[in-house]
């Protein structure tokens, strides 16, 4: 891990593996950058991996705030403070939200976007089936509350829906993707899912940046869906929906995910 300290005194932790061109990588909720290990490893040979942990998750510190502008902002500003002018980005579930409000920040300093499991409205709305229904979020929110180990626990193993691994595969990439890390702060994984359930980013007009969007056929927590729809609204975007996958294709899927990612970068 390495850390670094915003203009507010907060600090920022990330990982670093490998050399050449910039791949930074933005997690989803309830997560951290140990999820990234796997691909990071696949992906290391060829880039420069900087995986961020969100503010309030894993080692970073709590943030000033936890919608998407300000989670935008904090990841722009440690951006500049490392001396990053020119990346890619790749953004999971809600780190994926993120990036698409970072288009707008970074401009031409990025050069090319990768969406994995992302929505542009992560809850249903009256023009909008292609989500969470809101209460699933409300939900989640008091289980958290009460027990935020066990609400933790049952959010990861519901990103591997419709795949085949049994009780124990998934006990073990807990162990070393979830657990691994601190789990985040009761303000960030609060504010998160007060995001989630807030933010609709489907009127938004984006700059025309090459864009790959990944997702899986299975996806329990973002309905394929709302991939297509993303896939279909960027200026410049490649579809690529993975069957019999979930939420996490990069987890299951590692060696597949990196091919796709090195094709699409080169």
């Amino acid at each position: 891990m390495k850390f670094c300290r915003l203009g507010d005194g907060r600090t920022i932790s990330y990982r670093e593996q490998g050399q050449g061109p910039v791949v930074v990588m933005l997690h989803g909720w309830g997560m951290s950058s140990s999820v990234f290990l796997p691909l990071m490893q696949n992906l290391s040979d060829s880039f420069r991996i900087l995986a961020p942990d969100l503010p309030g998750h894993g080692h970073s510190e709590p943030g000033s705030g936890y919608d998407l502008p300000q989670l935008a902002a904090d990841m722009e500003e440690w951006l500049g403070i490392i001396g990053i002018t020119d990346s890619y980005l790749l953004g999971w579930s809600l780190g994926g939200m993120v990036a698409l409000e970072l288009l707008e920040h970074l401009g031409g300093r990025l050069k090319k976007l990768i969406l994995i499991s992302t929505s542009p409205c992560f809850v249903q709305r009256d023009t909008w089936k292609s989500g969470q229904p809101a209460t699933q979020l409300k939900v989640l929110g008091r289980q958290f509350s009460r027990d935020s180990q066990a609400a933790l626990h049952d959010f990861f193993a519901r990103q591997f829906a419709g795949e085949d691994l049994d009780d124990h595969e998934i006990l073990n990439l807990r162990h070393a993707l979830l657990d691994s890390s601190p789990p985040p702060t009761k303000a960030a994984a609060l504010g998160g899912l007060d995001t989630l359930g807030r933010s609709d980013l489907r009127r938004r007009c984006w700059p025309r940046v090459p864009a790959l969007v990944i997702h899986g056929a299975c996806d329990a927590i973002i309905p394929v869906d709302a991939g297509r729809y993303l896939s279909r609204h960027l200026p410049d975007a490649r579809w690529v929906e993975l069957e019999h996958v979930g939420h996490a294709p990069f987890v299951t899927r590692t060696g597949q995910c990196a091919a796709l990612f090195k094709d699409f970068l080169a």
